[in-house]
């Protein structure tokens, strides 16, 4: 088993790579041992950005349903015995959940006893898929109603339609759930077609916190995986998009009822223009930008709140295979002023090296506080799995080593010219 050090926060991880392909990350969290809470972590490279693929066992690139993932994710908590995991967990009071993104699939449980079984039934229901024509149409209707809901929901309209209007190849230009037409499309067959591709040990990792001993974390594992007999395949080949840089709609505006005008505004640029090729340090410097610029202190936000210009606002970026999108959510109080405020500064961006150097000092304060609490580091190494296929040990020293000449570069290459705005009003406010 190796140790690996999380450098400067004096916290030892271990992973292991069996010999099947899985990759397993164990944290034991020594100080909550008395509490005996552990968080468990199981896990799947495959998600809603992945709909063409070769199958496995074929050869042609084949297409698949939107929102399949997520579909998935709701099947595998069924079994053949009729018992659901939810039903199974609820018996020791421990907590089971799931989540899909568009880079993964996620099985997660949490409790203070009896992990061993825990362990075992998170790796047998998730390795076990039980699915029948039957249960298939079932699911259909309870996930096609869930995206009906969804659309009475202007925020969640706004998101979906920034995405359709950015986004012409990528499949960020679907929401994660697909669509009701795609997934009423879903049959038994595509089901266990992705199963059986993505689900197996070699495209998957199990991480594993809290008070856990990583001998007994890998038998538990070793023993159970060999019991349903799980061979590796690293064979997965999947469709890749280059995304055009332009958007495809720069503008639209849709009526529905709400109280105030609700706006979703995406800016694309090339990732090739940003002076840092490394993306867990690009990433670093896109956060502190958000941050500074955009964040509850920054002087942006309290300019709008004084001037009464929204009540709520959100800013982000996105990373999108070739691209970088600049996210803003908002519900506007006064759309036009806001827009061009938002405009104005966007071109006149600029951070200070005092402010850099102070929020350096926050960030690195966070990372070793972090490393006390099993769920918080748990859902680090997931992140790092998941965006970048590995565990970035040396945070702080990324965080010591920003510096304002770079971060001035990164500013320089935001490109704030290509954007799509959607603004969602309701007319009859409009006309009272």
């Amino acid at each position: 088993m190796e140790k690996i050090e999380l450098k400067n926060v004096d916290k030892t991880i271990y992973r292991e790579v069996l010999d099947n392909g899985l990759e397993i990350i164990i944290i034991p969290n020594e100080k909550i041992s008395k509490k005996k809470n552990y968080y468990l972590n199981y896990g799947t490279y495959y998600g809603a950005a992945i709909n063409e693929f070769i199958p496995k066992g074929k050869t042609k690139m084949t297409s698949f349903p939107k929102g399949i993932a997520h579909f998935l994710e709701h099947k595998m908590f069924e079994t053949e015995s009729g018992e659901t995991a939810f039903e199974f967990y609820a018996k020791s009071g421990s907590y089971v959940n799931a989540f899909t993104s568009y880079k993964t699939t996620c099985y997660v449980v949490t409790g203070n006893k009896k992990l061993k079984e825990n362990l075992e039934y998170l790796l047998t229901f998730v390795n076990r898929p039980y699915f029948t024509k039957e249960n298939v149409i079932k699911e259909q209707g309870i996930i096609s109603e869930e995206a009906a809901m969804n659309d009475d929901i202007p925020d969640y309209v706004a998101f979906k339609t920034i995405s359709k209007n950015l986004y012409k190849l990528s499949p960020y230009n679907t929401p994660i759930l697909g669509t009701i037409d795609s997934i009423k499309s879903i049959t038994k067959e595509d089901l266990y077609t992705c199963y059986n591709t993505f689900y197996h040990p070699s495209n998957m990792f199990l991480v594993v916190g809290g008070a856990v001993d990583p001998d007994e974390i890998i038998k538990i594992t070793i023993d159970t995986l060999t019991r349903l007999n799980l061979e590796p395949d690293n064979c997965i080949k999947v469709k890749h998009y280059k995304e055009p840089l332009k958007v495809v709609k720069e503008y639209e505006e849709l009526m529905l009822p709400v109280k105030t005008d609700k706006l979703a505004l995406g800016f694309k640029m090339d990732r090739a223009n940003f002076p840092i090729k490394n993306k867990v340090i690009l990433n670093l410097y896109l956060n502190m930008i958000t941050s500074l610029c955009f964040g509850a202190s920054s002087n942006f936000r309290e300019m709008i709140r004084k001037r009464h210009l929204v009540n709520r606002s959100g800013y982000y970026f996105q990373d999108v295979d070739n691209i970088i999108t600049f996210m803003v959510e908002a519900d506007s109080l006064n759309t036009p002023v806001y827009l061009k405020e938002l405009e104005n500064y966007l071109a006149n961006l600029k951070i200070e090296e005092e402010d850099l150097e102070r929020l350096k000092k926050v960030w690195v304060s966070s990372e070793v506080i972090k490393t006390d609490y099993a769920d918080s580091i748990v859902d680090a190494v997931v992140d790092d799995l998941i965006n970048y296929h590995k565990v970035i040990t040396n945070y702080i020293d990324l965080i010591k080593n920003m510096n304002i000449t770079t971060m001035n570069k990164v500013l320089k290459s935001l490109d704030f010219s290509n954007k799509a705005v959607v603004k969602i009003t309701n007319n009859s406010l409009q006309n009272d």
